[in-house]
């Protein structure tokens, strides 16, 4: 069963084929690589999930962690087993969550589910039936929207919002509601944004995602 899309970061190769070896079995598609500079705009596009070695991000740890929350997939910094500094440093800099070495894989596999489930990209053992209104369709089981045909590259977390809001039309979600749903850690400015990026995706059915002032927004059809 397909489980979703990890992007692993780790310069250890060994720990590369170990961490992917296993993930793979378990159900999930891995791309590996041993630098940060290799994750591109289109891989954080298709990716569920990222998982970053701490040591091997450096000091670039707070950019790198920056740009993956930017285009809205959760990431999961690992750190060695006595770096409990580096722990709080990831997850004050935005890392949605952290695991120490030495590995216990059956739990690394249950963080990145649970990530995935904070932000509403959880594959479920039951399809959900993709939502249309018109000629935009979102899909969350395969985490893909199309419009007029065509698919449109966005991240898995603006796949899921907008499958959110199409799948119950004329319902107000409040940002307090769409933040938790986001993990936007509580930012009213991080929803703005989300919903804002989403809106420029979707041409003219952007319309459709109305702003309730001083609420939060509702989709409408």
């Amino acid at each position: 069963m397909f489980r979703g899309k990890v992007l692993l970061v780790d310069d250890f190769s060994g720990m590369n084929v170990l961490i992917s070896g296993y993930l793979t079995a378990s159900g999930f598609e891995v791309k590996s690589m041993r630098s940060p500079g290799e994750i591109t705009d289109d891989m954080l596009t298709q990716a569920h999930v990222v998982l970053m070695d701490t040591e091997t991000a450096g000091d670039g740890l707070r950019d790198i962690i920056m740009r993956v929350n930017s285009a809205g997939v959760p990431l999961i910094a690992m750190t060695s087993e006595h770096d409990g500094p580096g722990r709080l440093t990831a997850l004050e800099l935005g890392a949605s969550d952290v695991v120490s070495r030495p590995l216990d894989m059956a739990e690394l596999t249950a963080r990145i589910r649970a990530a995935q489930s904070r932000t509403m990209l959880a594959v479920k053992l039951v399809e959900r039936p993709p939502v249309t209104y018109g000629e935009l369709t979102a899909d969350i089981t395969h985490y893909r929207v199309t419009l007029d045909g065509a698919t449109v590259e966005m991240p898995p977390k603006e796949v899921g919002l907008l499958y959110l809001f199409m799948s119950s039309p004329g319902r107000v979600f409040t940002r307090a509601e769409l933040s938790r749903q986001l993990g936007s850690s509580g930012s009213e400015r991080g929803v703005n944004m989300q919903v804002s990026r989403l809106k420029k995706r979707i041409g003219l059915y952007a319309d459709n995602i109305v702003t309730v002032r001083g609420v939060g927004y509702k989709f409408v059809g």
